[in-house]
């Protein structure tokens, strides 16, 4: 079984500061039809407005991802953590038994844009923690670079759920031909670029809902990223 997320039927916000759109249902936005998919709970694919953000917010027992595609993101946290995420970089935050946090363009002059990710974890009540990496160094062309894992590992950012997450590099013209396991889920989330899939194309915010498959098969138009999820 494989469904297309398509990217334009998405749910959309537009707070003049905050242009987002969520794959799943996520605060003003409600569709009973896309609650989520596994214990993949959120995408949200948002632009931030120079020096805008989230103010301090608390969060409790999730497991929060934030992957920036363009300009950089500061975040604090009670944890006393103070960090700039860049392109490159991946960040995760288990909430736990509770965290605040507060998250800002630094850029004043241009926009950052960026996927927070939400998974379900499957430990509650943990002790709050942050991870950030720079995979930049590692990252493969026309392959999977592995971002993050329930064991994590040097570079790799650990997990308190049953997930991966691997970032897919492809050059213009190149066949994907992706091995999966029958017995898991996948969610494919396009970054950039454009892929043929069958009859349809691809672009930033498709997303493909993937079960009892052994293979995907894509080819990549131009440059291309995606993100994918193997869950379960």
């Amino acid at each position: 079984m494989i469904y297309h997320r398509k990217a334009n039927e998405r749910g959309r916000v537009n707070f003049g500061w905050l242009q987002g759109r969520h794959t799943f249902s996520f605060g003003h936005y409600y569709d009973p039809n896309h609650m989520g998919f596994e214990n993949l709970r959120v995408i949200n694919d948002d632009q931030i407005a120079g020096g805008k953000g989230f103010d301090t917010h608390p969060h409790k027992d999730m497991e929060i991802i934030t992957f920036v595609t363009e300009g950089v993101l500061e975040h604090k946290d009670t944890l006393g953590s103070h960090a700039l995420i860049k392109p490159g970089e991946i960040q995760i935050m288990s909430a736990g038994t509770g965290i605040f946090h507060s998250e800002f363009n630094h850029l004043e002059d241009r926009p950052t844009t960026l996927f927070q990710i939400w998974v379900e974890p499957n430990k509650l009540g943990v002790k709050p923690r942050y991870e950030q990496y720079d995979y930049s160094s590692r990252k493969l062309r026309n392959g999977l670079t592995l971002l993050v894992t329930p064991q994590g590992g040097k570079e790799i950012a650990s997990i308190y759920a049953d997930a991966e997450i691997s970032l897919g590099h492809y050059e213009d013209g190149k066949d994907i031909d992706l091995k999966l396991n029958s017995q898991k889920s996948y969610w494919l989330q396009v970054v950039s670029g454009s892929i043929s899939f069958n009859d349809s194309k691809l672009v930033r915010g498709d997303g493909l809902a993937i079960k009892s498959e052994i293979e995907l098969k894509l080819k990549s138009d131009e440059e291309s990223e995606f993100l994918l999820f193997e869950l379960g």
